[in-house]
């Protein structure tokens, strides 16, 4: 029996050896939609063949068991909020999730215990599928010439959601918010003689949506607008064509009532 003065020394022995065994950690950012499935794969050299490995979960920190693996056999029904949802490779460790919510965001942390300590840790972000953006021409910000007019882009908004104008490849503008609960708009004004091809697109990290528009579909050229250009126009000469008449009849009624009050010789 160990003597009771030599205790806390086997304990300070046995702390030490722990920590001179091998010990690594990793960390990797992982990203992925709604409803999608996900594998956090561990390592080719981070669990070694018959080593036990443990997965726990936490939305800070990963303080809840989900997943182990143990002299062979795997086990996956820690945790009723990942039911049925997850699968665990027994020979590499890896953890698939399907079914994903946003309550899924958070640290995923393996570790595989052998020879060596071996921890690898996952912070895994769940987006929201993106929504294709709708495009509406502003009829009362159209230019006096009709070769302009203004555009505007819209979206629902969702987490790190950035909403962008292109012309071709190249970004002309964008946006982002940090309310959730908005719509995300974003104008641009468009010239008509250009010819050239305009797109509205939606993007976080892990989806993207466009919508495209082209100037043929503007109806700058015909249709609503050309006819709206048109009766501008109409309306502009008419005007002018009046004021012009109008004018004339004001020089000749003041030309007649000079005659009338010039005395006569």
């Amino acid at each position: 029996m160990m003597e009771p003065h030599r205790k806390p020394f086997a304990v300070f022995v046995t702390a030490v050896l722990l920590c001179c065994v091998s010990s690594d950690e990793e960390w990797e950012a992982v990203g992925a939609k709604k409803g999608d499935s996900v594998t956090l794969t561990t390592k080719d050299d981070g669990c070694d063949r018959g080593a036990q490995v443990v997965w726990m979960f936490g939305p800070q920190s990963p303080n809840t068991r989900i997943a182990r693996v143990k002299d062979g056999e795997q086990r996956t029904n820690f945790s009723d909020h990942f039911k049925d949802r997850l699968q665990l490779d027994r020979q590499s460790g890896s953890l698939r999730i399907s079914g994903l919510t946003f309550n899924d965001s958070g640290i995923y942390m393996c570790r595989s215990i052998s020879s060596k300590i071996y921890t690898q840790r996952f912070n895994l972000s769940v987006y929201a599928p993106v929504c294709a953006p709708s495009i509406k021409i502003n009829s009362s910000e159209v230019s006096t010439s009709c070769s302009s007019l203004l555009v505007e882009c819209s979206v629902q908004n969702s987490r790190e959601l950035r909403l962008s104008w292109f012309r071709g490849r190249d970004r002309l503008r964008e946006t982002s918010g940090p309310d959730m609960s908005s719509r995300l708009i974003l104008s641009l004004s468009v010239e008509s003689s250009n010819g050239d091809e305009y797109s509205c697109v939606a993007e976080n990290p892990v989806d993207q949506r466009s919508s495209r528009l082209l100037m043929e579909d503007t109806c700058l050229n015909h249709g609503e607008m050309l006819s709206w250009c048109h009766t501008e126009a109409t309306v502009r000469l008419v005007l002018s064509a009046v004021l012009g008449l109008s004018l004339m009849g004001l020089v000749a009624d003041h030309i007649r009532f000079s005659r009338q009050r010039r005395p006569r010789s």
